[in-house]
């Protein structure tokens, strides 16, 4: 076996790998579209490099469009990949044009005007360009390492695409030809190049899909199932992590609790399943209206935790009058027409001194004297 070829079973069997690796992740995680994208570009990879690899001078041009639509199908995926990663819009639209122009150029290189020096050129230009439509994702959502990882190998690998070419035509010229490119210079440093910037690239992306499985199941224990709101042990971490005080002393953070009034009224008269119903909408309601003020969670079966961001008492005050006041207003067509589904709140203002368990025990009193005195309405507790 020469040392080629050694290469060439080499790349292939990593290739395969990821191709597996990326598949079986998206296979046991289907919320996790970024590593199917991922495992669709490797595969297309593995097969592009298979084609180009055993490449002859008899080789059919049908085989070479193939493994060259399969060199920018790779590309391709990566960047849908990192967009689907990032929350962001696809450029369908230029994609479009830039694929549609590559096709029409790749025509007329091997039929009208046949020059596959050109032709070289204008598959690992193309296929850069398309892996360059990744890093205005990336450098919006540069926020963390694993973004800026991501951003320097891809950008490095789009610039190897590139590179590449130009470097072999200035040393050795346009002399290719269908018959000598199997066994040409530029064969053998574009093989050895794609090998190279896939493995890097798989070990940045699986990286990042490892860390997105962690975050996700971090995220999972920290919010509750049916509302997506945070749980409780959710909004004591968020409680931990905002502790930083507000410089201007009018400002404070407040806990507030509500409690949803004869609920079990609820689920006793119309089932669970309406109960579940009346509980999401009552916590979209209420995180709707808390947006830029604070955050909200589910504490317990019909039971929500509000913790504040630094705002005026007044402020807080408002926010809860206004919530309350908005729930007997939603809309449930699983009850009857007349069937108005209302809360009793408690707000408690965190002191330096206070534990977020504290707070919410003083806004928990206040919460059960609102329903005492009639239930539907805000108490505020005593300072303490």
């Amino acid at each position: 076996m020469s040392e080629n070829s050694g290469f060439h079973i080499q790349t292939v069997i990593i290739l395969a790998i990821f191709a597996l690796v990326f598949g079986l992740i998206y296979f046991f995680n289907k919320r996790q579209p970024f590593s199917g994208w991922v495992a669709i570009g490797y595969s297309a990879a593995l097969m592009g490099y298979v084609i180009d690899s055993t490449r002859t001078p008899s080789t059919h041009i049908a085989f070479i469009f193939v493994s060259t639509a399969m060199f920018w199908i790779f590309s391709l995926a990566i960047a849908k990949a990192i967009y689907v990663r990032c929350n962001a819009a696809f450029p369908n639209i230029l994609v479009g044009l830039i694929l549609s122009s590559a096709v029409t150029g790749f025509t007329v290189l091997t039929f009208f005007a046949p020059d596959i020096s050109i032709r070289s050129v204008l598959v690992s230009v193309v296929a850069g360009i398309l892996l360059a439509l990744c890093l205005p994702p990336l450098w919006k959502a540069g926020g963390r390492v694993i973004d800026g990882a991501l951003f320097g190998v891809i950008a490095t690998v789009a610039t190897t695409f590139v590179v590449r070419v130009a470097v072999v035509y200035s040393l050795h010229g346009l002399t290719l030809t269908e018959q000598s490119y199997s066994q040409s210079t530029y064969a053998w440093i574009f093989h050895f190049t794609s090998g190279i910037c896939a493995l890097a690239l798989a070990v940045v992306l699986l990286y990042a899909a490892g860390l997105d499985m962690i975050w996700h199941f971090h995220g999972q224990s920290n919010r509750d199932p049916l509302t997506g709101l945070l749980n409780r042990r959710g909004l004591k971490g968020l409680f931990k992590t905002s502790t930083v005080r507000s410089q201007d002393s009018i400002n404070i953070r407040s806990v507030i609790l509500f409690d949803i009034d004869h609920f079990k009224r609820v689920n006793d008269q119309y089932g669970h399943a309406a109960g579940d119903k009346v509980l999401q909408r009552i916590a979209k309601t209420a995180s709707g209206l808390c947006q830029n003020q604070g955050q909200v969670a589910r504490t317990g079966g019909e039971e929500f935790a509000i913790l504040t961001d630094w705002i005026p008492i007044e402020t807080a005050q408002l926010l809860a009058q206004h919530i309350c006041d908005s729930l007997r207003f939603i809309a449930h067509p699983e009850l009857d027409a007349d069937h108005k589904v209302t809360a009793s709140f408690g707000l408690a203002v965190l002191t330096d001194a206070d534990s977020l368990h504290d707070a919410m025990d003083r806004a928990d009193q206040a919460l059960y004297h609102a329903k005492r005195n009639g239930r539907n309405q805000v108490a505020l507790a005593k300072v303490a």
